[in-house]
């Protein structure tokens, strides 16, 4: 081994803090981008997978009751590959353990000797016999949750009649790889499952023989989604149909990528920051060591290492540091990764889930590690091997502190122990920005991360407690006549009913439209209210629509323009509307009117499509038997149970996103403020060992090099704050989309706490550095030439 590589080595022994330190920062820049693109490529490569082994389809749309006839009509559409007409309908749970109704979507199985389209994975069982009525298979989350097993028991409520159904196996879709139940902003699998079952006992219960109530389409590759979509709903219309909908807006793939959306925004924001932060890291630190070995350069020079030699030197000093780093980070990529694909494989109903470790992911890692460390070490390198030999070997001449600290001691008063600090601060001034900036990107992850708590809160307040404040939601199969607001009215428990209205339809606006659900309320809602931006309660307008904010956007729409709406159920009429206002919203895109107009408008009479109930806590239990046994109910949402889902769900998700990002904020604060102390020790020590043979405290003395550390965390905060604001605002711009839009709450508490977290990081490096300050041997110090 030659002497130089001995003097890596050496060197790495000596400073194996600073060298962990940075490393561990380092390592925290390629785990978060193993993790950020390993789980990007891992959900993205397994749904692509299963959705080709098992035919997932490409198009779907809902009719109220077509011939099946119609299918051979359907096969025909140019680019059609596959088509499957299927009987889905909703029916209510009856669980012995569950008081509360729950829903059951029933989907039918393809005849006997069909391939089909959305296959099924059998995880347990068999499939049902395809003469029997009573089979079943269910989903996989509702079998767990209900701990059901093959050969176990079923009751649920099709169109209004019991049937008991026998589970003969659990199965998984890739069609409800998400499976959200109506009403439900977050998956239950305790209140909503899905049942498989043969066609013949779905036409019997739902009176569908030789019909169909959906159709699902596979195409043939670069074929026109648009197009064939016209082309079905052509077809589709005359039969009930309300809209064919793409893959793309099919809901469990849209929320696979909204999944998606978020791990590309977080592999774009995280590892930069962390390699920019290890590159200043690596720069300060070599620089002083540079200047500390001036005289071992020069004699190197002397003897005859050229320049490049030593710059190779240091460069492999610096590669060391990666290397470790790259050793760690992939260690805990790996890990965290793992852990992430079993979060994913709870959250997300996949027979198959592998963290992609795919060799590309971690060579991209290494070699941006790598460039980040070396682009960190060349400005050092660059100074070092432009010293000739005789400059080299001479002390570098002391600094002039007269004219930077003359005007600021008389400005600030300092005390003499505060010019010390000051002035060591102004000395290096790039260097303490470079600190600065260090904890500074600390504190920003934080405020990144935890203002997601304020943000889920107020979405929760607004969603639940001012706009839909209503104890359950009971939507019929049907449209009903007005009387049954009446009905509701007089079940047991209720204290109010409110009516609505939900009607599929085409909003446009010149060349932008969208497909969704318009409501119509009560002149002046009270159960479930309509809130301006502002979040004033809103009048529904005698004529008109009130649109969501993220509605209006997507349409390029103000208020006082025209929007055509094309109704797709009843007459099927297309009108002119005016809007009249902008609503807040933040599930979803919404539009209401004010239900005796909007019936009045399709040219239908009083219908209602539901209510929204007030009930009394001491009768809740009678109102869900009643409403379980009530023939024209199509689902019940008990708003309470729906809110306590959201927030567990989201309990479970945040709790481990929010420690792994204190984690990483905690080794950028160490590894910041750790390697300024060790730094700024070794350009101090011998003042500070002076100042203890002049009689000054340990105490003393150690305040000298902490308040230099806490000028630098204290200066940090508010520039933390700022770039954790912006990074914030732009997740919540990436994460925003139709499914739902995340609102932008910053409290003070979140800045206090990433504050506090940072500080509470740093004092840890301190303590750590006093031991070396108690530790200092005066005499060896007094020695020793700066």
């Amino acid at each position: 081994m030659s002497p130089l590589r001995r003097k890596v080595l050496r060197d790495l022994r000596r400073l194996w803090a600073q060298v962990l330190a940075i490393a561990l920062v380092l390592a925290a820049g390629v785990a978060t981008l193993i993790l950020g693109n390993g789980a990007y490529s891992s959900l993205y490569e397994t749904r692509a997978r299963y959705y080709d082994d098992y035919r997932f389809a490409d198009i779907f749309a809902d009719v109220t009751r077509a011939p099946r006839a119609l299918l051979g009509d359907i096969r025909e559409i140019d680019n059609v590959l596959a088509a499957e007409a299927r009987i889905v309908k909703l029916a209510l749970l009856d669980m012995p353990a569950m008081v509360e109704p729950g829903t059951m979507l029933m989907v039918s199985l393809p005849e006997k000797g069909g391939r089909g389209l959305n296959l099924l994975h059998l995880r347990q069982g068999r499939l049902p016999d395809p003469q029997s009525a009573r089979e079943v298979v269910v989903s996989e989350g509702f079998a767990a949750a209900h701990r059901l097993r093959p050969g176990a028991p079923l009751t649920v409520l099709m169109n209004g009649q019991r049937r008991d159904l026998l589970v003969t196996g659990i199965t998984l879709s890739p069609e409800f790889i998400y499976a959200l139940g109506p009403g439900e902003m977050m998956p239950d699998p305790r209140r909503f499952g899905i049942a498989w079952l043969p066609r013949p006992a779905l036409e019997a219960a739902f009176d569908l023989e030789g019909a169909f109530s959906n159709v699902v389409l596979k195409l043939a590759p670069g074929a026109s989604v648009d197009r064939t979509i016209e082309a079905l709903d052509r077809l589709t219309a005359p039969y009930g149909g309300a809209g064919a909908v793409a893959r793309k807006d099919q809901i469990s793939h849209a929320f696979l990528d909204a999944e998606l959306k978020q791990l590309s925004a977080m592999v774009k924001v995280l590892p930069p920051i962390f390699l920019l932060v290890a590159a200043m890291l690596v720069n300060i630190t070599l620089s002083r060591l540079i200047t500390l070995e001036r005289e071992q350069i020069g004699l190197l020079k002397a003897i005859g290492y050229s320049s490049r030699a030593i710059a190779q030197h240091y460069v492999e000093f610096v590669l060391a540091i990666a290397a470790l780093g790259i050793v760690i980070g992939i260690s805990a990529g790996v890990w965290l990764g793992v852990g992430l694909a079993q979060l994913y494989a709870r959250f997300f109903s996949f027979p198959f889930l592998i963290f992609t470790r795919d060799p590309q992911i971690y060579g991209l890692a290494a070699a941006v590690t790598v460039a980040a460390a070396v682009a960190g070490a060349l400005l050092a390198v660059r100074v070092a091997v432009a010293l000739p030999p005789a400059v080299a070997m001479s002390p570098p001449a002391p600094a002039d502190y007269r004219a930077r600290m003359g005007a600021f001691r008389r400005l600030f008063a300092l005390r003499q122990t505060g010019v010390m600090v000051t002035r060591h601060l102004f000395r290096w001034p790039l260097r303490t920005a470079s600190g600065t900036f260090g904890v500074a990107m600390a504190v920003a992850i934080l405020v990144a991360s935890l203002w997601s708590f304020g943000s889920i809160n107020h979405m929760i307040d607004v969603t639940f407690t001012r706009a839909e404040r209503h104890d359950a939601l009971v939507a019929f199969g049907a449209p009903e006549p007005a009387r049954a607001l009446f009905a509701a009215r007089q079940m047991p428990g209720v204290l109010a009913a409110e009516p609505f209205r939900a009607v599929a339809a085409r909003i446009s606006h010149r060349a932008l439209s969208r497909k969704l659900s318009i409501m119509g309320k009560p002149e002046t809602p009270t159960l479930s209210r309509v809130l301006a931006p502002d979040l004033r309660p809103m009048a529904m307008p005698e004529a008109g629509l009130i649109l969501s904010e993220a509605l209006a956007e997507a349409l390029a729409v103000r208020p006082g323009d025209r929007v055509t709406v094309e109704f797709l159920e009843g007459a099927r009429r297309t009108v002119t509307l005016p809007v009249s206002g902008l609503s807040l919203g933040y599930v979803g895109l919404g539009a209401a009117m004010e239900i005796t107009a909007l019936n009045r408008v399709m040219g239908e009479g009083a219908l209602i499509s539901g209510v929204a109930l007030q009930i009394d806590e001491t009768g809740q239990e009678a109102f869900y038997v009643a409403a379980k046994t009530t023939p024209k109910t199509g689902f019940v949402a008990v708003t309470a149970l729906t809110v306590a889902r959201f927030k567990e769900t989201l309990a479970e998700n945040i709790t481990v996103m929010i420690t792994v990002y204190v984690g990483l904020a905690a080794i950028i604060s160490v590894g910041v403020v750790y390697n300024f102390a060790r730094i700024a020790l070794s350009e101090q020590g011998r003042e500070l060992a002076s100042l203890r043979v002049l009689g000054f405290t340990r105490g003393e003395v150690s305040g000298i090099l902490f308040g230099e550390l806490a000028t630098v965390v204290l200066a940090a905060q508010p520039v933390g704050w700022l770039f954790g604001y912006v990074i914030a605002f732009g997740m919540v711009q990436a994460f925003s989309s139709d499914l739902y839009r995340v609102p932008f709450v910053i409290g003070p508490e979140v800045y206090v706490t990433a504050s506090l977290i940072v500080c509470v990081a740093a004092l840890a490096s301190a303590w750590a550095i006093r031991g070396r300050i108690n530790n200092l041997d005066m005499v060896e110090v007094l020695k020793t030439r700066e």
